[in-house]
């Protein structure tokens, strides 16, 4: 029979037979999953055997049960086979966000966010994602991640009040019954009014081809100004940014020196993109001159998260975060049409250029 969604009914399946889980280390989905999967011939063989395993009663772990629920939203490639199709199709995708409470019962508590994150009623997510957070243990990026997404709900929910309340009362519960080692109070209100807002008009119209969107677009040519009076021209200017209150001007930096015409063009700032922490843009060219410019983002995770995190977004980037040069289009011409990317730790921040190149035969447009 399906079990509800809905918070309260949580704490009606707590005596449900599991194994006790340990103190939660950070962890990606697939980093759960992977394992598992990994002791089936396939996907489809994973979901098979560990739903015949829960069918019977049979012990299962909370790392199990979220790789069930990632195995019913997993769909094969259509085959040739209408039949062979028909059958490799998932029965139990309207048990995808059950699996993964179950998961947060029996000690994953990944497995309460993956479903706060599914779940359309405002007032569950939020008291799933406020089960993540209390049950995260020392698991700094998954309290982050619940924090981020409550801060996001916060808006649409009546009575946050009574969501921690419940929440407290399941998590205390699986305390006790030993599930978790331990467990923090319900983030409050002042935390959740400290979150960093979400930064989506950073979104990219085509990541592959480093299409900036008109918003980001408006943002880094508002950000630097003209001064013909002065000898070295380009100076800071006041930019709105979306989603913050007043104009933030930026910082001019001349990294080959006073009297390089090498600019870089920093716009601070700080939000939540794709899973990272924004700190800003930088924009560089050359003064009075096309024939350079580099456009990035900043970011305060290490190199090797951003490139993983961009990657897996559609951004052509080396995992290493090296520069990578893309050709899209080559003409019988000697004319080139690509991107280029790369994503380096500078001046204690990350940054990720990615920008559009088009170079003709008789030189560089």
């Amino acid at each position: 029979m399906k079990r509800s969604y809905v918070i309260s009914a949580v704490a009606c399946s707590l005596a449900a037979a599991g194994m006790a889980g340990s103190p939660a280390q950070a962890r990606e989905a697939n980093e759960i999953y992977a394992p598992i999967f990994a002791q089936y011939k396939s996907i489809t063989d994973a979901r098979k055997k560990l739903r015949n395993k829960e069918k019977k009663d049979q012990p299962m772990s909370g790392d199990e049960y979220f790789a069930m629920a990632a195995a019913c939203s997993y769909e094969e490639a259509p085959s040739q086979s209408i039949i062979l199709t028909a059958l490799s199709r998932s029965k139990c995708k309207d048990l995808v966000s059950d699996y993964y409470l179950e998961a947060g019962r029996r000690g994953t508590p990944e497995g309460f966010l993956a479903a706060a994150k599914m779940e359309a009623n405002a007032h569950d997510s939020f008291g799933f994602a406020q089960l993540a957070y209390q049950l995260s243990g020392e698991d700094g990026a998954l309290r982050d991640q619940a924090l981020e997404l409550m801060s996001d709900l916060q808006p649409r929910v009546s009575n946050p009040a009574l969501a921690n309340q419940q929440s407290m009362q399941i998590s205390q519960q699986l305390v006790a019954g030993g599930r978790y080692a331990s467990l923090r109070n319900p983030a409050g209100t002042q935390e959740l009014a400290n979150i960093a807002p979400r930064l989506d008009w950073l979104n990219f119209a085509n990541p592959k081809r480093c299409t900036w969107s008109e918003q980001a677009i408006t943002v880094i040519g508002g950000s630097y100004g003209f001064d013909d009076k002065l000898n070295y021209p380009t100076v800071p200017a006041k930019v709105r940014v979306p989603g913050f209150d007043r104009p933030i001007t930026s910082r001019i930096v001349r990294p080959g020196g006073r009297t390089s015409n090498e600019i870089d063009v920093y716009v601070d700032f700080k939000g939540r993109w794709n899973g990272l922490t924004v700190l800003g843009l930088r924009y560089s060219f050359l003064e009075e001159s096309d024939g350079y410019q580099a456009t990035g983002i900043r970011f305060s995770e290490p190199v090797k998260t951003v490139a993983a995190r961009l990657g897996a977004s559609g951004f052509v980037v080396n995992v290493d975060g090296s520069t990578r040069e893309q050709v899209a289009k080559r003409d019988s011409y000697g004319n080139i049409d690509g991107v280029t990317t790369s994503v380096t730790s500078k001046n204690g921040e990350t940054l990720f250029l990615c920008d559009e190149v088009f170079y003709a035969s008789y030189g560089e447009l």
